[in-house]
C-alpha cells in the first residue's frame, strides 16, 4: 500500500510536538496528520526503531486508536508518531493507517468549552475515567476539532495544554456568526512598544502575578488564538512557551513558508547561535529535508524549525530553497 504525505502547513507547539492544519481553507474537514488504526487482528507496534523486532516493541495500538504523524520520511513503511494513549513517540507500520476525515469542520471556527462548574477533562482515551486524565480544560478555553466520529467523545488539540486527547463534546459549542480570524492561525506577528516591553501570560487578563515573560520590539510571536478581542494566545519562540499577549502591540502579518534544504554534500547544521562552530550544532538536515522558516531578517542564519529534528535553530539560508 502506497500512502502519500498530504501538505500543510506546520504549527509550531512549545514542547515541540509540531502537528499540521490547513492553510487559509475554510472547508478544512481534521488534522491532515491525524490517523487511526486499522489493524485486521491483534495490534499495531509502536516501536523504538523503524524495523519488525519484538524487542523494539514499546507499545500496541489497536483498531480505532488515533495517532498524530511527525515525520513521514523515515524508513519506507515506518513513520514517526505521536500516540495520545501512551503520551509517547515511536514508529509504526504506515500499511495500518487510515486518515481520518471530520463530520464538523474544524479550523474554520473555534469551539468552546462551556461547563457550569469545574472542568473538562481531556483525556487519552474516548471514555470516562479518573485514570485517563491528561488535563483540565475551563469554560472559555479553546480547542480545536481533530476527528468528531465519536457520538460522545471528540479527539481535539487543545492550545492551552499543547496536546492532544478526547473530550466530551457535549460541552463544547461554537458561535456561527463569530469570525474568530482563524485564517491568520499559524502565522507570525512582531512585538512594538514604545517603551518597556509586551508581558507574555498565563491568563487573558492585565495583572503582575500572570507575567511569564517579556517580549521586546522585534520579538516575534506565532498565533495560535485570535478568538479573544483583547489578549491573543500566542508561541514565543523567545521562551519556547504559549502564552497571552496583548494584540494592540504586535505588527506584521506574514505566515511560516516551508522551505527545503539543499547540500552539494554532507549535511547542513542546525544550530543553537548563529554562527560557524562545531560546538553549537544540534542536528544534521540533509538534502530534501523540509525547515518552516520562522525568522529571515539575518542574511546569513535563519531560524527555523526542523519537523524530522523535532528542533528549533539557526540555519545557514544559502542551503535552503522554495523547491
Amino acid at each position: 500500500m502506497t500512502k502519500m504525505k498530504k501538505i500543510c502547513i506546520p504549527v509550531l507547539a512549545a514542547a515541540a510536538l509540531a502537528f499540521s492544519v490547513p492553510g487559509t481553507t475554510q472547508e478544512a474537514e481534521a488534522s491532515c496528520n491525524t490517523y487511526r488504526v486499522n489493524v485486521v487482528t491483534g495490534y499495531l507496534a509502536l516501536r523504538t526503531d523503524t524495523s519488525y523486532n519484538s524487542g523494539n516493541e514499546i507499545g500496541e495500538l489497536y483498531s480505532g486508536d488515533l495517532v498524530e504523524v511527525m515525520d513521514y520520511t523515515g524508513a519506507t513503511g515506518y513513520w514517526y508518531v505521536y500516540s495520545p494513549k501512551y503520551d509517547d513517540f515511536g514508529y509504526v507500520n504506515n500499511d495500518y493507517l487510515d486518515s481520518v476525515t471530520s463530520s464538523v469542520s474544524s479550523y474554520d471556527t473555534m469551539w468552546t468549552v462551556s461547563v457550569s462548574t469545574g472542568y473538562l477533562a481531556l483525556r487519552n482515551a474516548p471514555e470516562y475515567d479518573a485514570s485517563n486524565e491528561i488535563g483540565e480544560l475551563y469554560s472559555g478555553d479553546t480547542v480545536w476539532v481533530s476527528d468528531s466520529s465519536n457520538s460522545q467523545y471528540w479527539y481535539v488539540y487543545s492550545p492551552k495544554l499543547d496536546g492532544y486527547g478526547y473530550v466530551n463534546q457535549e460541552y463544547l459549542y461554537r458561535e456561527e456568526g463569530l469570525d474568530t480570524d482563524s485564517s491568520y492561525f499559524g502565522e507570525i506577528r512582531t512585538v512594538s512598544v514604545a517603551k518597556g516591553y509586551l508581558a507574555l501570560r498565563n491568563m487573558k487578563a492585565y495583572d503582575a502575578s500572570n507575567e511569564i515573560g517579556e517580549l521586546y520590539s522585534g520579538d516575534t510571536v506565532q498565533l495560535l488564538d485570535t478568538s479573544d478581542s483583547q489578549y491573543w494566545y500566542v508561541y514565543s519562540p523567545k521562551y519556547d512557551t504559549n502564552g497571552f499577549v496583548n494584540k494592540d502591540y504586535l505588527v506584521g502579518g506574514n505566515a511560516y513558508a516551508t522551505l527545503y534544504v539543499k547540500v552539494p554534500t554532507g549535511y547542513l547544521a542546525l544550530r543553537s547561535a548563529m554562527g560557524y562552530d562545531a560546538a553549537n550544532e544540534i542536528g544534521e538536515l540533509n538534502t530534501g529535508d523540509t525547515v518552516v522558516v520562522i525568522d529571515s531578517s539575518s542574511d546569513k542564519y535563519w531560524y527555523v524549525y526542523s519537523p524530522r529534528l523535532m528542533k528549533y535553530g539557526y540555519a545557514d539560508c544559502n542551503y535552503i530553497f522554495c523547491n
